[in-house]
């Protein structure tokens, strides 16, 4: 991501995260779990506030959370210190960074929110990433703002926003032998104040 958008994104949480653990999840989040079975490792791209990872400590054996706002992961790394099973790095996983040691792991990658922050070319970078992270039948559970959404009311105006048609993901990680088997899109996903963004869920698995 260019230099524009890392300094946006730390001012947005120097200015929006509190210094307290933020105790209630996303919708996403216990969707994630009610579907995934095998709670070894999870590994979520954009943990931003770090509440669903926090949240999601509670029932996996480890979470990691990535994201490339340095002060977001250190006030996180502040805020959820004593909890051995959770850790917080900060990476801007679109460049080279080497992710081989989790491969051996068997692991479930967790992205609310995080792939419609990409550009097209980023997002392709990003699908080849957990191509080669994931192992066969480990599963990719996604969120993200649609096509659909682009007209929505919208709370914080100044995000970059790429708005995806769902079947064209679908497509992009077909072609990295990553099969989709549950995919929805709709309202009422991602309720923020009077905002409802128009929402896809979908679920990868690794062939």
């Amino acid at each position: 991501m260019k230099n524009i958008r890392l300094n946006y994104w730390n001012n947005f949480y120097s200015k929006k995260i509190s210094s307290n653990k933020i105790n209630f999840p996303s919708q996403f989040s216990m969707f994630t779990l009610s579907n995934d079975i095998k709670k070894n490792l999870l590994i979520e791209f954009g943990c931003g506030n770090g509440r669903d990872a926090y949240y999601m400590s509670r029932y996996y054996k480890r979470v990691i959370g990535y994201d490339s706002s340095e002060f977001v992961i250190k006030k996180n790394i502040s805020i959820f210190k004593g909890i051995k099973n959770l850790k917080f790095v900060n990476r801007n996983i679109i460049k080279k960074y080497d992710l081989n040691y989790l491969k051996k792991y068997q692991k479930t990658i967790y992205a609310r929110f995080f792939i419609h922050t990409l550009k097209n070319d980023e997002i392709d970078i990003f699908i080849k990433i957990l191509s080669f992270l994931l192992k066969k039948n480990e599963k990719i559970f996604l969120e993200y703002r649609t096509h659909l959404d682009i007209k929505t009311k919208k709370t914080f105006k100044k995000h970059f926003r790429n708005y995806l048609d769902p079947k064209k993901i679908i497509n992009l990680f077909k072609k990295e032998n990553i099969e989709n088997i549950y995919s929805n899109s709709s309202y009422g996903y991602a309720l923020f104040g009077n905002e409802d963004p128009h929402i896809a869920r979908q679920i990868f698995v690794k062939k």
